[in-house]
C-alpha cells in the first residue's frame, strides 16, 4: 500500500510497501436498517459524506505513488502532478471537516458514541484546524479557485526580481510530460508566506491525510458496536 514518507531532504515522498496477501476482502455492515433506525438518517448520511472525502484523499495518496512510478520522481510532470493533488488535498480536506462538523452534530444528538473517544477527538481537532481564516484561505484563494489577486501579488514580485523566468518545461513531446511553470511559479509568490510557513502548512496537510481516514473508520466502528 502507497505510505508517505519524509525525505532527508525535507521533501515528502511515497513509499510502497507490499501486503503479505493479494487477496481480495470486504467488510459487511449486518443490518444496515438497525444502524439506520438507532442513530437516525442524520447519522448515516453524515458518515457517508465523509466517507466520500475519505476516499478521494485515498486517491490523491494513490495517484501521487502512481505518478512517480510513470514519470520518475526527479521528472517535471511528477513535481507538476504533486503540487497540483496537494491542493486538490487542501480543498478536500475543507470540505470534510464541514461534514465532520454535521457528522459530530448528528452523534451529539444520538448521545451513543463517547465525544471524548480518539476518533472523535481527532475529527474534532481536524474540523476545528480547517476553521482557521489561514486555512480557508487557502482553499478558497489557492487550492479551488486559483485567486486573481495571489496570481498578481506574485506576478509582481516576479517582475520586480528583474531575472527570467521558466515559461514553461518538460522532457520529450508529450503535453503530460511537460509544465506550465510560470502560472505555478506566479502562484506560489503570490501566497505571502515566510517558506517554513508553507512547509509547515504543508506538513498539517499530508499529517491530516493520513490521521482523518483511519479515525473516521474508528468513529463508525465505534457506533456500529453501540447498536452491536
Amino acid at each position: 500500500m502507497p505510505m508517505l514518507a519524509e525525505a532527508t531532504d525535507g521533501t515528502w515522498n511515497i513509499e510502497y510497501v507490499e501486503e503479505t496477501t493479494d487477496q481480495a476482502w470486504q467488510l459487511e455492515l449486518r443490518n444496515l436498517g438497525r444502524f439506520d433506525e438507532v442513530f437516525g438518517r442524520r447519522v448515516l448520511n453524515a458518515f457517508c459524506r465523509c466517507f466520500v472525502h475519505a476516499d478521494r484523499l485515498n486517491s490523491v495518496i494513490s495517484c501521487i505513488y502512481a505518478s512517480e512510478q510513470c514519470h520518475g520522481i526527479d521528472s517535471v510532470a511528477h513535481a507538476r502532478d504533486h503540487s497540483t493533488l496537494l491542493w486538490f488535498a487542501v480543498g478536500t480536506l475543507r470540505e470534510l471537516a464541514a461534514a465532520i462538523q454535521r457528522l459530530r452534530s448528528a452523534l451529539a444528538r444520538s448521545g451513543r458514541l463517547d465525544p471524548e473517544s480518539d476518533p472523535c477527538v481527532t475529527l474534532r481537532n481536524l474540523e476545528r484546524r480547517w476553521e482557521n481564516a489561514d486555512y480557508l484561505r487557502m482553499r478558497n484563494q489557492v487550492a479551488f479557485h486559483v485567486d486573481e489577486e495571489v496570481i498578481e501579488r506574485g506576478l509582481n514580485q516576479l517582475v520586480e526580481d528583474g531575472s527570467d523566468v521558466t515559461l514553461a518545461e518538460g522532457h520529450g513531446p508529450r503535453y503530460v510530460d511537460s509544465r506550465l511553470t510560470l502560472g505555478f511559479l506566479a502562484l506560489h509568490n503570490g501566497l505571502d508566506l515566510e517558506p517554513d510557513a508553507v512547509r509547515e502548512f504543508i506538513d498539517g496537510v499530508y499529517e491530516d491525510q493520513r490521521a482523518v481516514c483511519k479515525a473516521i473508520q474508528d468513529a463508525f466502528v465505534l457506533a456500529a458496536e453501540a447498536v452491536s
